[in-house]
């Protein structure tokens, strides 16, 4: 049996190691003078002190930072088709009040083929809710009240299918620029 001898990693018969790759070299920076200028950054604001106020108490106050060139956007005005319908759809069943509500806040929105059509909504919403008292107040009266109160219902109901009608229609009366998509209506309300 043979024995090999200690490894000696100084020898010179010795494996040596793979050698590690080289690094490329980078190349050299041309002189400084060649080399573009970094962009300046703004001096930040300066701080003043103000005037010593009575009792020592001095109050801090700072100075506004240069307005840059930024310029926010323009709003997009929105398409008022979707409040519309809304609108009309709840004032069919709850009559004056969604009306009330929709027309102050779109009042002054801006466009007003849109707040002509929220002023003719309130004003049918009026005309029902005015035809309801009238029923109430007449059906108190007797023998002939009775019989008043009955056509006014008749009425009242006439009124419900045009309300109806009108919000089916809306999208379209605005689209097409009309500003009332009832069949008639009262002007209660400017």
């Amino acid at each position: 049996m043979t024995t090999l001898p200690p490894e000696d990693p100084n020898a010179q018969g010795a494996p040596q190691p793979p050698a590690a790759p080289q690094q490329p070299v980078a190349p050299q920076q041309p002189p400084a003078a060649q080399q573009p200028a970094a962009p300046q950054q703004p001096a930040a604001p300066q701080y003043e002190a103000p005037p010593a106020a009575p009792g020592g108490y001095q109050q801090p106050q700072y100075q506004q930072p240069p307005q840059q060139g930024y310029q926010q956007p323009a709003p997009v005005a929105a398409n008022p088709v979707g409040t519309l319908q809304l609108n009309y759809w709840l004032s069919v069943f709850f009559v004056w009040l969604p009306a009330l509500i929709f027309w102050l806040i779109e009042k002054d929105k801006g466009d007003q083929r849109a707040t002509a059509l929220h002023v003719a909504n309130f004003n049918f919403s009026l005309l029902r809710t005015i035809a309801y008292v009238a029923i109430v107040v007449i059906g108190w009266i007797p023998y002939i009240g009775w019989i008043i109160a009955i056509l006014l219902w008749l009425g009242q109901i006439v009124l419900f299918v045009f309300h109806i009608v009108a919000a089916a229609k809306v999208k379209e009366s605005y689209e097409q620029g009309k500003t009332d998509p009832f069949i008639f209506n009262l002007p209660l309300v400017k």
